[in-house]
């Protein structure tokens, strides 16, 4: 039995979710910075994708997802490029009609189609407002073409996509997903159950529900009469008279299946809510189930032949089987590097560090980021620069790296430990400091080629650490421990607080005014360059992974559910910014205006598109002695929430290597 795999995934919200299809997906879309943020992940990068569709050349690519996301190869998937549109929009759909000629719906009726192989795109125009989730061609030279979205609508083409008509189908129930057999024959699926079905280009649809009242997630023609749909509840269906009648398959699952794709009339694969596949070699009557292992999720797939496929998903992962869906392989990483810090030098030159020795540099404000070769595999967690060209970043093991050249390359420096690195802080191109785990202190004079220890007095993690000069520094870490130096580090003072909550990071002004942020939403300031501190606790219960501080009363702090907030008064009022990711942000990087931009979990990096906004909680009187945090309770801002094992995933793609003749 000859088959192959996909895998797929559904987000069960109220107000969003996914439904995974064959080649496109279901989004109720967000408009594009309606919150005032966009996403700008590193490529590969990881913002969701809901569609992909290759050319007949298994070559030409497109896959497309959130933020106006749209990703071009022309090798097959080993390598992409990020395609520019005129508009801000959600996208669901992709269809590739040829090497040069593409066709992408999203959100609004929103139409795009590029006959140069992506280097512009122009918008269709259409009569309809409504969400557009699914596309598909068919027909001598794919010139035939309908789209499907929100409250029964059709739009047809029947010139390629340069015009459509707007159609209504008898449901305003919302359509999902069409899959073509030819110019006559087609059929669409959608929400509470209802298949529908053509035989003569659309004039007319035959309604049915096999699924009774499941929602059907995809529905595939494998003959002039014969169909298979797949639902939630465990359905799985098969008619032999165009949809006409149907039988279920018991299959021996009552799991939700997403998607469905046959590569022939025998072979196929369908996807399920538990992170399974299931694989059929005779038309869908009998399914085995098997396991891939990926995390995150797949949302879409397409398969060219029998033999090669490609599938997307989350944080933009993409992968491809040449082998029926036997074995996989990534294409991308899936953004699934965190990234612990960033730093902008001016509002297009920005650099980011996270997991596995990460290290991406930009040069247009972070709409692109290009990887740097960092040389280790460690877990990199915080940088600092004293000029656009001398920097160092510090990580896990011990590790320290110095650039002089703006960050294009990097060489080692030698800390003398394995202690896990945590922060640095430079006053000049010689003299710098870094601290990590188990109260280690480190201090350079060469420029970060060679470290010295330094006794701190403390065993506790130490978090973040901020010099004025070579001899005034303060550090931070666990346990509300807060440690100052006036004499270059030859002696540590230790500021009690009577706190008990971790502090994870510092930030000042001047060498006076300064803030520091950590667990349950601690906020500390101080006026005197650290020496006393007065309690900011803010209103809200998560933990803060970084703070900026870019005035004597202004600063930004970050945290936990993509936690923004802002302060305008010395830290006695916080203005909540409303975001657009959940994932935890323990980096900040600000020039003023809307040039913010904020990192964490998962890859992700988002930029302000528009001036911050202002809705205030002010923060209660309560000081500090009085707050009852457990020491060691809460998450380090490194330690990942939610870890995605590389144990058993699918391995990194190589591009074949062509021998010369």
């Amino acid at each position: 039995m000859s088959v192959f795999i996909s895998k797929a995934r559904y987000f069960r919200a109220a107000a969003a979710s996914l439904l995974i299809l064959c080649g496109a997906a279901l989004v109720f879309p967000q408009k594009r910075n309606a919150l005032g943020w966009t996403w700008q992940n590193p490529l590969p990068q990881g913002n969701p994708l809901y569609s992909i569709h290759f050319n007949k050349d298994k070559r030409t690519g497109f896959a497309v997802g959130a933020d106006s996301t749209v990703l071009r190869t022309e090798d097959g998937g080993f390598n992409w490029k990020t395609q520019l549109l005129p508009f801000d929009v959600t996208l669901s759909g992709v269809f590739v009609r040829d090497r040069k000629r593409a066709v992408i719906v999203g959100a609004r009726g929103s139409i795009f189609s590029t006959d140069n192989g992506g280097a512009s795109w122009r918008q269709v125009k259409t009569e309809s407002k409504d969400h557009l989730y699914g596309v598909t061609f068919t027909g001598e030279n794919r010139m035939t073409g309908w789209a499907v979205g929100t409250y029964g609508s059709i739009l047809k083409t029947t010139d390629g996509g340069e015009t459509w008509t707007v159609k209504k189908a008898d449901t305003r129930e919302h359509l999902l997903k069409i899959s073509a057999y030819d110019a006559g024959k087609a059929v669409i699926v959608g929400m509470n159950g209802i298949v529908l079905t053509t035989f003569d280009g659309g004039e007319n649809w035959r309604l049915s529900k096999p699924c009774g009242n499941f929602l059907v997630s995809s529905a595939v023609f494998l003959s002039p009469e014969k169909l298979v749909a797949v639902g939630y509840g465990g359905c799985v269906a098969q008619s032999n008279d165009g949809g006409e009648t149907w039988k279920l398959i018991d299959v021996h699952s009552r799991a939700d299946f997403l998607a469905l794709c046959f590569a022939d009339e025998r072979n196929g694969s369908m996807t399920d809510s538990n992170g399974l596949v299931w694989l059929t070699g005779d038309g869908g009557a009998t399914w085995l189930p098997f396991n891939i292992r990926t995390n995150p999720k797949l949302v879409s797939l397409y398969f060219a032949d029998e033999f090669t496929g490609w599938a997307v998903g989350e944080k933009g992962l993409i992968i491809r089987t040449d082998d029926g869906g036997y074995s996989w392989q990534r294409l991308s990483d899936g953004g699934r590097d965190d990234v612990n810090d960033l730093r902008f030098f001016s509002e297009d030159i920005g650099i980011s560090v996270g997991s596995r020795g990460r290290i991406w540099l930009t040069n247009d404000g972070g709409r692109l980021w290009f990887p740097v070769f960092s040389g280790v595999e460690e877990t990199l967690n915080a940088l600092d620069f004293v000029s656009d060209q001398k920097g160092w970043i510090v990580g896990n093991k011990g590790t320290i790296l110095r650039t002089v050249n703006g960050g294009a390359s990097w060489g080692k420096g030698v800390s003398g430990g394995t202690e896990d690195l945590l922060g640095v802080s430079f006053v000049n191109d010689r003299v710098g400091f870094a601290v990590g785990a188990n109260g280690v202190i480190l201090r350079t004079d060469s420029g970060g080629a060679y470290w010295e220890i330094q006794e701190s007095g403390t065993r506790v993690w130490l978090e973040d650490v901020k010099f004025f000069d070579e001899n005034r520094g303060v550090v931070v870490g666990d346990r509300g421990t807060i440690l100052r130096t006036t004499d270059g580090g030859a002696t540590w003072n230790k500021i009690d607080m009577k706190l008990k909550e971790n502090l994870y990071a510092l930030s000042f002004y001047d060498d006076k005014i300064g803030y520091a942020v950590g667990a349950n939403g601690t906020i500390l300031r101080t006026t005197d360059g650290g020496e006393t501190w007065q309690d900011r606790e803010a209103n809200f219960a998560v933990n803060l992974y970084a703070v900026t501080a870019f005035g004597r009363n202004e600063a930004i702090a970050v945290g936990e559910l993509g936690a923004v907030w802002l302060t305008t008064d010395g830290g006695r009022t916080w203005e909540v910014q409303p975001n657009v990711t959940s994932n935890s942000l323990q980096a900040i990087s600000f020039l003023g205006g809307s040039n913010l931009w904020v990192a964490g979990r998962g890859g992700s990096i988002l930029k302000r598109s528009e001036s911050l906004s202002t809705v205030k909680t002010t923060s209660p009187k309560v000081p500090p002695v009085l707050r009852m945090g457990t020491a060691g309770g809460k998450p380090k801002p490194r330690q990942p929430l939610i870890t995605i094992p590389d144990d058993g995933d699918i391995p990194l793609a190589t591009p074949p290597v062509r021998e010369n003749r």
